[in-house]
């Protein structure tokens, strides 16, 4: 059975930071598609080099971790602040 609660809180936190996220004028930011992709796989990276808690051996990676980057890039793209 999957614990819920590192997804619950990881996804909070992450909606949370996210939402405070200053998008501004697009031309003053260079994030592209390939951007979003490269940070993407760089937090799998870190999710799975912190591996999961102790008791948990469900996946390989850090649960939490994946759902705030999750979290993170939903309030971006959903209900981020402009300037």
């Amino acid at each position: 059975m999957t614990p819920l609660g590192p997804i619950i809180f990881g996804f909070i936190f992450g909606v949370i930071v996210g939402s405070q996220i200053k998008t501004g004028n697009i031309k003053d930011t260079s994030f592209n598609a390939s951007s979003y992709v490269i940070i993407i796989i760089a937090a799998l990276i870190v999710a799975w080099q912190l591996g999961e808690f102790p008791f948990y051996d469900f996946l390989p990676v850090s649960r939490g971790f994946v759902f705030a980057l999750i979290g993170v890039l939903f309030s971006k793209f959903i209900i981020a602040r402009s300037s």
